[in-house]
Formats: C-alpha cells, sequence, structure tokens
C-alpha cells in the first residue's frame, strides 16, 4: 500500500511528529511504500493527516484519513464535522472523543478510534520489600517463609530491602533465584532514617508481639505486611495486609505481583508497532470495504458498538464545549488583567 503521512508540523517539533514519525518507520518495516510531507499525495491509497485542522477541502484525494483529537470547543467541533463530509474517516485518540463525536451527529460510519502508544522502553519499576530485624537461630522470625513465597513470584517486579544481622543465607538464595537484593548487616540508625521510607511495603513474619519498624514503616506512610498479633492489631487502619499462615502471605504477594501487572497490561498493545498495525488495518478496510477480523479492542472494530445517537447526549456534550470554550476566554481575560496590573507596578 501507498501511504502519505501529512504532518502539518515540523516532525522534529514536538508531539505530534512523533506519531507521524513512528507510523513511517513501522508501516515501512512491514513493507509498505510509506512518506512524510505537508502536503497530500493525489498518487498515494491513503492519505493519513496529522491532525485534522490543518486539512484542506480544496486538496482532497481518493482517500483522507484525519487525526482526530483534543476537541475541546464547539469551533473544533464544527470543523471535525465539516471537514469528516469530506474525509474518508476520522481516527480518534479516544473511545471517549469517538463517541462524543458521534452523539453529536456523525455518522460512526465514519469514525474509528486507535488508543496513542508508548515507545516501549520503560522497565517496570520493582516493589521494594523491606525487612528491618534481626535473625535468631530459634527461628522466631520465621525467615523460611521468604524463601517460600520467592517460589511464587517473579523477580523482575520484585527488589529485597533488608537490614539485620543473620540473613546471609536466605540473601544468597533469594539471589540464586534472580532477586535483586540490597543488604544491609549492621544496624545504622542514620541509614535506617533513609531507608524506612524508601519501601514500598515493609515485611514482617515474626509472631513475637510485634516489630518495632512496623510503628516507623507506619510513621513513614509505608504500607505494612505483618502478622496479626501483638501491637499490629493496636494501630488504627496500620495493619494494611495482615497473614498467619504460609498461605495467606503468599496470597498477598500474588495479589500484589497481579495489580502491578495489571498496569503494565493495561497497555501491553499500545505500542508504535501496535498502532502502525491498527491504522493499516482501517486503512485496508476503507480501501477494500472487507471488514477483517483483528485481535485488537480499539482500531478496525472500534465502531461496531459505539454509543447509540441521543439527542439529550448532543446537547449535554455540546454545553460542555461551550462552557471550556468561555471558561478559557474568561481565564485568558484574568491573565491579561493581572499582567497589566504587575506592568503597572513596575513602572511607578
Amino acid at each position: 500500500m501507498k501511504i502519505r503521512i501529512v504532518s502539518y508540523e515540523d516532525v522534529k517539533g514536538w508531539i505530534l511528529g512523533k506519531f507521524a514519525l513512528n507510523l513511517e518507520k513501522h508501516l515501512k518495516e512491514m513493507g509498505h511504500d510509506v512518506d512524510i510531507a505537508k502536503v497530500p499525495d493525489p498518487t498515494a491509497d491513503i492519505n493519513h493527516h496529522i491532525i485534522f485542522l490543518d486539512y484542506k477541502i480544496d486538496q482532497i484525494t481518493n482517500s483522507d484519513t484525519l487525526m482526530i483529537t483534543h476537541i475541546d470547543d464547539v469551533t473544533k467541533l464544527s470543523l471535525v464535522k465539516n471537514k469528516l463530509r469530506f474525509a474518508s474517516a476520522g481516527i480518534c485518540m479516544s473511545k471517549e472523543t469517538m463517541n462524543n463525536l458521534i452523539k453529536a451527529g456523525i455518522s460512526n460510519d465514519k469514525l474509528f478510534y486507535v488508543n496513542p502508544a508508548h515507545d516501549g522502553i520503560f522497565v517496570p519499576r520493582k516493589i521494594v520489600i523491606g525487612i528491618t530485624s534481626k535473625m535468631h537461630p530459634d527461628g522466631r522470625k520465621r525467615e523460611g517463609l521468604l524463601l517460600e513465597v520467592a517460589k511464587y513470584i517473579t523477580p523482575k517486579l520484585f527488589k529485597l530491602k533488608i537490614m539485620g544481622e543473620g540473613w546471609e543465607r536466605i540473601v544468597v538464595e533469594l539471589r540464586r533465584l534472580g532477586f535483586e537484593v540490597e543488604y544491609l548487616e549492621k544496624f545504622d540508625y542514620q541509614m535506617y532514617i533513609s531507608f524506612v521510607p524508601s519501601l514500598d511495603y515493609y515485611l514482617y513474619m515474626g509472631q513475637d508481639e510485634g516489630s518495632m519498624g512496623f510503628v516507623d514503616a507506619l510513621a513513614a506512610g509505608v504500607e505494612t505486611i505483618v502478622t496479626k498479633q501483638g501491637y499490629h492489631l493496636d494501630a488504627p487502619n496500620g495493619l494494611v495486609y495482615g497473614f498467619d499462615s504460609k498461605e495467606e502471605l503468599i496470597e498477598i504477594f500474588k495479589n500484589i505481583e497481579n495489580k502491578k501487572q495489571v498496569l503494565i497490561n493495561s497497555v501491553s498493545t499500545w505500542t508504535w508497532g501496535d498502532y502502525a498495525i491498527k491504522h493499516l488495518e482501517i486503512w485496508e478496510y476503507l480501501f477494500s470495504k472487507n471488514r477483517a477480523s483483528s485481535k485488537y479492542i480499539d482500531g478496525l472494530n472500534s465502531n461496531l458498538n459505539s454509543t447509540k445517537l441521543n439527542k439529550y447526549d448532543k446537547i449535554l456534550y455540546e454545553i460542555n464545549l461551550y462552557k471550556i470554550m468561555f471558561s478559557r476566554f474568561f481565564y485568558s481575560i484574568d491573565k491579561a488583567g493581572k499582567i497589566k496590573r504587575r506592568l503597572k507596578r513596575l513602572l511607578k
């Protein structure tokens, strides 16, 4: 497919250029004939305009698609409505914007949405679990539980910070399992002061009435994973994750891990490669009129379950746009007035 990405701003300028460059890169990797310019190409199969604002209806080609974003006043809404009379389709950045435009009277046949992408370079920050206790020969700290838990969680998402004597064997085994461990054998109060607030969770596995580290962790605003006993029970809302058994502790860690993984997974199909594929599927549909299956929620089939037109929703949506427009207008007047008063004071 021959694709012209019409980027009206300098591709090295700001965010919109990033969209254009990444589309070009990944579409070329798929084997398509792609270029970027400030004007459409009448010989291209698709001209994709970034963004809709500068699309000129006197330069219509066989198949124009418009990137639609930031419809935050009635003027922009009017522009979108007019330009989509001529363009083949508008590709919004969110389901909400697509649905709002449908509410405003634009046919859902002309609208899709594709969520924005991330660069795929970010490594999730590890969840930091902290321990501040000294081990004893009689096993009163139940340190073996830590190794049991380690069998059920991923080293990619957890880091251990331990301060206290006697943990050498546990530390060696944790590192063998792939966990990052920061170990301070000797207690140092000055280091302890910065150690505790650096934690995401404070862990105490002993059942000997309580840990002073529990008190300090709460004072520092750190969530706790501690045994349900002693003065742990007396701090109102302080026992965030309570447990007694190995099974309960494993379940707590699995839930914490899952909570983090859910966040990561929420944008797992929001990469630039996915972004390009989603656009390509829409363009192939516009070109052939054959709607194919797609593994994505957004993209090709995103308008199939769009919000139905409701005249009251349309009115409410447009009222909200007017409110935004007027609030910005009055803000600019207020800001101009403050600048004027400041200049008067300076000139006195």
